[in-house]
């Protein structure tokens, strides 16, 4: 553990060196205006080069772990919730939370066209060729799904969204409620890996470089995560740490920030057209590799069912 805690130290120390990153240590908590004017601003340019040409960013995952160039591995996530779909045809009605631009959702609708899709998100877009896919966008906050009735979907999912929430019990209680009984929840997230007040100095300082890079105010202690699951009516159907199947795409990110930083004022020249908010995405991608491996951090997947009455 020391050993990881002391590269963080020395990443931080040479990344500060090359990058002048404050800026994103600016606000201390982000509201929900902010979180979507870094999604606005990073809806093409960062996501479409750097994470997929459909507009998925997701973090990178493989089942061996291990990173091939010019493999792209952002369709993960969809390609599992595409398999249990494809074993339950009874699913026929799938809630997303956090849909964003409706990647995912363009993804499964493809493939599943006699499901019908529905995303919610505090800025929902759709591209012009996904409209041909029964696809629904709805704007609003995943907290209150109150515009669905009781037990209307079959499966609710959420793709790395819920680590915005600030009151995940809230969000457990409301996918219970429109959830059929033994529906599916199905979640992708990072959390921290120990609890806030436990954190030393140094884990605090990487816990906050990634939080502030992401325009998160917390990252939710992943504990809390069994309680929100048993006090909700939810059981476990499986829970994955899944360290071993990022942690190597999340090295590859780091060492080509490294490969960019050595062009020095050229890459310097290159980024300064680029808003804050595509900026500050260097950080976390960079730091995320250290917090994942000193287990500061922890990427976990959930696949819930909703217990009957």
């Amino acid at each position: 553990m020391e050993q990881y805690k002391l590269k963080l130290i020395n990443d931080f120390v040479w990344l500060r060196s090359k990058v002048n990153f404050d800026f994103i240590f600016e606000k201390d908590t982000f509201s929900d205006d902010d979180i979507v004017r870094y999604y606005k601003k990073n809806k093409y340019l960062f996501y479409r080069l750097v994470g997929s040409k459909n507009g998925e960013m997701h973090i990178d995952i493989s089942d061996d772990g291990i990173h091939r160039r010019g493999v792209k591995y952002q369709e993960y996530h969809e390609e599992k919730i595409s398999e249990i779909l494809k074993d339950d045809p009874q699913i026929k009605n799938v809630l997303e939370l956090g849909s964003g631009q409706g990647a995912n959702m363009a993804y499964l609708a493809k493939r599943h066209p006699d499901v019908k899709f529905t995303g919610i998100d505090l800025y929902p877009t759709l591209d012009k060729k996904n409209k041909k896919y029964d696809i629904t966008l709805i704007q609003g906050d995943y907290h209150d799904l109150g515009m669905f009735g009781d037990s209307s979907f079959d499966m609710v999912y959420a793709v790395e969204t819920l680590c915005y929430s600030q009151n995940k019990n809230q969000v457990f209680k409301e996918v219970n409620r429109v959830l059929k009984p033994d529906g599916l929840f199905i979640i992708y997230d990072a959390y921290l890996n120990k609890k806030r007040n436990e954190l030393s100095e140094i884990e605090e300082v990487g816990a906050k470089l990634v939080e502030s890079g992401y325009y998160l105010n917390q990252f939710e202690y992943v504990g809390n995560i069994s309680r929100y699951i048993q006090n909700n009516g939810f059981e476990i159907v499986k829970a994955e740490n899944m360290k071993n199947k990022v942690i190597n795409h999340m090295k590859n990110y780091q060492a080509r920030i490294k490969r960019y930083l050595k062009f020095g004022p050229l890459f310097t020249l290159f980024c300064k057209p680029f808003p804050k908010e595509v900026m500050g995405n260097i950080v976390p991608v960079y730091f995320m590799a250290d917090t994942v491996e000193m287990d500061l951090s922890v990427y976990m997947s959930h696949i819930l069912k909703k217990q009957k009455s």
